[in-house]
């Protein structure tokens, strides 16, 4: 189905992106009907399996009890009786015989628990029987895909970089010319790092520690963006993705969260012709391919190993002889020396 066609028309209900807590509704169906997104969803799989009728008479019921006069109530009250709880309702839930009979006996003088009975045996039949399904459906793991792009990138590293790395990245031609954009690089790169350094609070003592480690260096979030800057200079930069993916990864808590995200982390960095492929041996695809069967926190740490090896042997030290690293580390020397 067309998945941005879902939510066409509602966007104006949204305060944030509708598809923010699509992973979380994978926790209950109170997740689902707590925002709504998640009803708009729902009722979309609930449509395709023709008993539509359950969501619209709960969601009825929660209005209903919010209603504040008495006039307004025996209205209400009235035309859910007529469209989901009489016999031969054109929506007609199913609910016992005796829950119907109360109802109808009591609805020429409603109270605010008129329908209590009956939204809680609706609630039991969705949490129990549809629930299930629609996490298997393909309109909720269509909205997972979606709304993980952008989460199987580096968590709270963008995709493509932002402005300031797009000025620190470098072309291989470039950088034999030491020219950038027409200007010289380093002083263009000096410029730009000290605007940066003054913005981030970055002094020359820690930019320096960048040199102890690479552990150091992933562990500032600014040297981080710079490393990626670097990677992608040379056309490497998904082994870093790779990594941050896998350290959010093993925060995950949820066991339906940890499969579907390991499935799209294989999909994407793991499996053959992947789109952001990483270098590794045969032997360690193969069994986090046989893993995906029933994927634990641990997968995807022999493979993380390895990219973290071949990062700390091959790019870290070349990043440290790199202009742009040393071009960052002299504005913040010059800066002290100010």
């Amino acid at each position: 189905m067309d998945l941005d066609a879902l939510f066409k028309g509602s966007l104006c209900c949204f305060s944030k992106d509708p598809l923010d807590d699509v992973e979380t509704w994978s926790e209950s169906v109170d997740k689902v009907l707590g925002c709504k997104a998640g009803q708009i969803a729902f009722r979309e799989f609930l449509k395709s399996e023709y008993s539509e009728e359950n969501i619209l008479f709960w969601l009825a019921c929660e209005e209903y009890k919010k209603v504040k006069t008495v006039p307004e109530m025996i209205s209400s009250a009235n035309r859910i009786y007529s469209e989901f709880v009489q016999t031969e309702a054109p929506r007609q839930i199913n609910i016992d015989c005796s829950t119907r009979e109360n109802i109808t006996k009591n609805i020429s003088q409603p109270t605010l628990t008129s329908f209590d009975t009956a939204q809680k045996l609706i609630y039991s039949l969705m949490a129990r029987d549809c629930y299930p399904r629609f996490l298997k459906s393909d309109i909720y793991q269509g909205l997972l895909r979606k709304s993980d792009t952008s989460d199987t990138a580096m968590p709270g590293l963008v995709n493509s970089p932002s402005r300031e790395l797009q000025h620190l990245s470098m072309d291989t031609d470039d950088t034999k010319l030491g020219k950038y954009r027409g200007g010289n690089l380093k002083s263009r790169l000096q410029c730009k790092s000290s605007q940066k350094a003054e913005r981030e609070g970055l002094c020359f003592e820690e930019m320096s520690q960048w040199s102890h480690s690479l552990e150091r260096l992933l562990s500032s979030k600014c040297g981080m963006k710079i490393f990626q800057a670097f990677l992608k200079s040379e056309f490497s930069d998904e082994n870093l993705e790779f990594w941050v993916v896998c350290e959010d990864y093993k925060k995950l808590k949820s066991s339906f969260r940890m499969s579907s995200r390991a499935k799209k982390i294989f999909k994407r960095y793991i499996q053959a012709e992947a789109p952001r492929e990483i270098n590794i041996d045969h032997k360690t695809r193969e069994l986090i391919s046989w893993s995906m069967q029933d994927p634990s926190a641990l997968c995807f740490d022999d493979a993380q190993k390895i990219v973290y090896n071949l990062m700390e042997r091959d790019s870290y030290p070349r990043f440290l002889k790199s202009e742009i690293y040393r071009t960052l580390l002299d504005s913040t020397c010059e800066s002290v020396r100010m």
